[in-house]
């Protein structure tokens, strides 16, 4: 490659790099580029430390003599002399993040039918979710946003449609119905775990012991309760607004699934009616806070949300149960499916390349550059 077309390549690389929105920039693999990044990092401390603690054999700091301004460094070549240092950091970093399988998402126009099951995922995020699910330091929250997306792995490839909630004292439609397993499951990861006013510890707990992290909490006025009478009410309301399954459609069926420690203000009977003369199945992620050692059936009685649910032809799954999420799984894929026209879709674009061919072009230049700064700087008085 001639340097000109090398030029030329090396800037469009940058172009795309700069006109990359980052905030919509998702990673696949990012907790590999933490582990590498972090032995990196490591091993740069310990070279530091080695060469700080015992300096390099046969060697002295000066001859002994006062060497004069003349012949030293000047600030212009020291600059120069760092440079290729400073290229090779930022090569290092661009490969971290090519490691991450960095990508976006593009939305593409389809046609077609597809046989789907209609479900919307209702998520708690309430004050209690933050609290700690005994004798992890995990919150709750994390507990159950883990399950949500282990159930979502399971359902990959069903076709399901689907819509995010989160509630508190009120209820947030996080999206609408949705076909994309890809999209879907990314939006459910970047959820906040909690919705609250204030995010108190909880009692019995040092008052500054919190088990969530700060990018995972939204602060919001008058949130923090666990309204779930109003949240199933907008849920309705949804299923109802509908232009797949509205329109007179009552024998569709469809399911509403509720991730939460069953801590609610209120018990929805009036609710799980409404859902169940449309054909909604209600079930439960329940997120048991209780005994984690022993099956929960016969030990305790059950909260009486889990009881209800079961009289409107609606299950629960404990997390704490091995066999939780494959039973959710199954009563899900019995719910008969629903012939869905497809309009568009999202698809996955992976964009590694950008930080991968800017980093490989920064090593192309920097090596050269660093033998040259050696030479030309490098053995000074």
């Amino acid at each position: 490659m001639e340097w000109v077309d090398f030029i030329e390549f090396i800037r469009t690389q940058v172009y795309d790099l700069l006109d990359t929105e980052f905030d919509q920039v998702r990673y696949a693999e990012i907790e590999l580029a933490y582990w590498l990044s972090g032995f990196v990092v490591s091993i740069v401390l310990l070279t530091v430390a080695r060469r700080w603690i015992k300096p390099t054999r046969h060697s002295r700091h000066h001859s002994g003599h006062r060497i004069d301004r003349a012949f030293q460094r000047r600030p212009f070549a020291t600059l120069l002399y760092g440079a290729p240092k400073l290229l090779l950091a930022i090569s290092v970093l661009g490969l971290f993040i090519a490691l991450s399988d960095p990508f976006l998402t593009a939305t593409e126009e389809v046609t077609g039918d597809v046989e789907s099951r209609i479900r919307i995922d209702l998520v708690d995020t309430s004050l209690s979710m933050a609290w700690e699910f005994p004798e992890t330091e995990r919150s709750r929250a994390e507990v159950a946003r883990e399950a949500h997306l282990r159930f979502l792995e399971m359902r990959r490839g069903k076709n399901d449609r689907v819509s995010l909630w989160l509630f508190s004292s009120y209820p947030y439609m996080v999206d609408d119905f949705v076909l994309d397993d890809e999209l879907y499951f990314f939006q459910v990861m970047e959820a906040p775990y909690v919705t609250v006013k204030i995010l108190a510890p909880q009692s019995g707990t040092s008052v500054d012991e919190l088990f969530v992290p700060p990018d995972k909490v939204r602060i919001i006025p008058n949130e923090g309760n666990t309204n779930i009478n109003l949240a199933l009410q907008s849920v309705i309301r949804h299923f109802d607004q509908d232009q797949v399954t509205s329109g007179g459609q009552i024998d569709t069926h469809r399911a509403v699934l509720i991730i939460t420690d069953a801590g609610v203000d209120e018990i929805p009977e009036d609710e799980f009616a409404q859902l169940s003369a449309r054909n909604v199945v209600p079930y439960v992620i329940y997120i048991n806070v209780g005994d984690v050692d022993r099956p929960l059936e016969g030990t305790r009685d059950t909260p009486p949300l889990l009881d209800m649910i079961r009289e409107f032809g609606g299950e629960y799954f404990d997390v704490t149960d091995r066999d939780g999420l494959e039973r959710a799984y199954e009563a899900i894929d019995k719910r008969e499916a629903v012939r869905v026209e497809v309009t568009h879709r999202a698809r996955r674009v992976p964009i590694f390349s950008r930080f991968l061919l800017v980093s490989m072009a920064l090593l192309v230049v920097g090596i050269p550059a660093g033998f040259l700064a050696e030479l030309l700087w490098g053995a000074h008085p």
